[in-house]
Order: C-alpha cells, then sequence, then structure tokens
C-alpha cells in the first residue's frame, strides 16, 4: 500500500522527519559525550579571544576537570561557558578569559556539565536565534 500525499502534506511530513531526527541526534550525541548538554552555543564576549559570540562548543564530561579547562556549568537557568581557575574541596573556581575578575561563587562539581572539546565557529548563531524567540 502507498500513501499519496500532496505538496504540503509531504513538506510537513520532511518537517517532522527532520525534527526527529535532529532530536535523536542530539540525545545519542548527549549519551556518546556522557553530558545533558553537548552542544551549546557561546552567548557573550567573556571568552574572547579564544571563544566567540556565536561558536558552537562540543562538550564532553571527562573523568576529571583540571585548571584551564574551558567547562560549563549552570548558574539557575542560564548555562556559563568560562574557564577553570581553581579546583578547591568545595568546588570550582571560574574565570571568563576576557573578565576583569572570577565569577563571584565557587561551582560545586553537580553543577559543572562538562568540558569543551572543541568549538566551531558561526554555527552556534540557530541556536542563538532559537533561545531568543523562547524555544
Amino acid at each position: 500500500m502507498q500513501i499519496k500525499l500532496t505538496g504540503t502534506q509531504r513538506e510537513i511530513a520532511e518537517f517532522v522527519v527532520a525534527i526527529v531526527v535532529a532530536f535523536l541526534f542530539y540525545q545519542g550525541l548527549a549519551l556518546a559525550l556522557g553530558t545533558s548538554m553537548p552542544m551549546v552555543s557561546v552567548v557573550s564576549g567573556s571568552m574572547e579571544p579564544n571563544l566567540h559570540v556565536g561558536d558552537l562548543m562540543i562538550v564532553h564530561r571527562p573523568a576529571q576537570y583540571e585548571v584551564g579547562d574551558i567547562a560549563i556549568y549552570n548558574q539557575g537557568k542560564i548555562t556559563i561557558i568560562h574557564r577553570i581557575i581553581e579546583i578547591t574541596p568545595s568546588g570550582y573556581r571560574f574565570k571568563g578569559d576576557n573578565n576583569a575578575g572570577p565569577d563571584p561563587q565557587l561551582v560545586p562539581e553537580s553543577r559543572v556539565l562538562g568540558k569543551g572539546v572543541f568549538a566551531i565557529p558561526l554555527l552556534g548563531y540557530p541556536r542563538l536565534a532559537l533561545f531568543a524567540l523562547g524555544i
């Protein structure tokens, strides 16, 4: 049995399939890299000149973090990409490369989501657009 679709129905079906494939890819990447956020977009200039607004960073969860790692952590509903500058028994001290001083609070390991593997310039802009739209 073959189903005949009109042009509009076909476009809707292709859109739905693309969304499902993107979701499955993201979930597979999260599983493979051991983090709930395998991709993050850089949203500020706090890490310049190493990372720029619109870069897409690929993230994984290492066995342990080291001073100098660029990592991501949750600050409320915001995800921050900064460099680890100190490791203490109470948590990690972060600082943006372009910031004058360190982030104000130590970050417990439970809020650190992963370490940056590499960044792809400009590919973070679609995610930034979705974020701006509230999606």
